[in-house]
């Protein structure tokens, strides 16, 4: 093989239901959505240097360690995003880059892009979400880096806002006060996980909800945001079971339960009104998605030689 063409697409997430620490080891778990970083990667072995965005960085960084893991070191090609995912929101934009191209990599050399093996790839580069597992999945996100897969996704609809800004992955996990802060609400973390296991286990949103409501609130010690009681007051009028939030991101969301909001006037109003009374930077829908990553090889293949 001279040449080869791999493609992959990994989902990214609306926040986290629960991010904390248990004793003292932080860990998050992830909310995957039907929003995607989907990357193509065409490869030669007889060009090591790579042709991808510059601000990529932490894409190129996946792409030398595979030529280090797998001991190619004239690997080289082009790398190209069919689909991108707001960066800096805490949309897990960047695991969603890195995974979708390591994926993308391995598939085109034949190699198995295991969900184990791409979670130890991103977290030797940043703390990183669980998105390349399947389900709704618990990991340690910046220390031991086990990993636990809760169940499958429960059917939601998130209506989610920003108001601006961005928030650095690796700049947040290393700020001061961060482990007091977890030590403080480590207790409440600890029962809004329980109500989202169970949740998970019965099929129950609202508990889910709620334990994301729990987490969120927890969360705004470290990371305000100022409309989180006003929001959650209207989500919860509007039907709505309760909030999930970006812990080390911007983004806040309501979650809803999908068969009530099936129409399309009906999401259109949520929306509506929801830019009028918050008047947010940034609004969008999203349903949720069961995780995990997609690859596939080309077919195409040529002597680059």
């Amino acid at each position: 093989m001279d040449f080869a063409v791999g493609l992959a697409r990994c989902p990214g997430t609306c926040g986290e239901w629960v991010q904390g620490a248990r004793k003292g080891v932080p860990f998050l778990v992830d909310c995957p959505i039907d929003r995607f970083s989907e990357a193509r990667v065409a490869l030669n072995v007889h060009t090591p240097g790579w042709d991808l965005p510059l601000r990529k960085t932490k894409a190129l960084q996946v792409l030398e360690l595979l030529k280090e893991d797998l001991d190619l070191p004239r690997l080289g090609g082009k790398v190209e995003f069919l689909q991108q995912l707001p960066e800096g929101k805490g949309m897990a934009s960047s695991t969603a880059d890195i995974t979708a191209v390591a994926a993308a990599t391995l598939t085109a050399l034949g190699e198995d892009p295991a969900p184990e093996r791409l979670a130890q790839l991103a977290l030797q580069i940043e703390p990183s979400d669980s998105v390349m597992f399947p389900g709704i999945t618990e990991i340690e996100h910046v220390q031991r880096h086990n990993h636990f897969v809760l169940g499958p996704s429960l059917p939601a609809l998130f209506l989610a806002l920003d108001w601006g800004g961005t928030i650095d992955t690796r700049v947040f996990n290393a700020r001061p006060g961060l482990a007091e802060h977890y030590r403080h609400f480590e207790i409440e973390i600890e029962r809004a996980y329980c109500l989202a296991r169970e949740g998970i286990e019965q099929i129950d949103l609202e508990k889910l909800a709620t334990a994301g409501t729990i987490s969120a609130r927890c969360n705004l010690e470290i990371n305000p945001k100022s409309s989180f009681e006003l929001f959650l007051a209207w989500v919860r009028q509007n039907g709505g079971l309760g909030v999930i939030t970006a812990h080390s991101g911007t983004l806040l969301a309501g979650v809803f339960p999908q068969e009530g909001f099936l129409s399309r006037d009906s999401q259109l109003h949520l929306r509506l009104e929801a830019e009028q009374r918050f008047s947010p930077t940034f609004l969008d829908l999203f349903n949720s998605h069961g995780g995990g990553v997609v690859a596939i090889k080309s077919n195409f293949t040529e002597n680059a030689g």
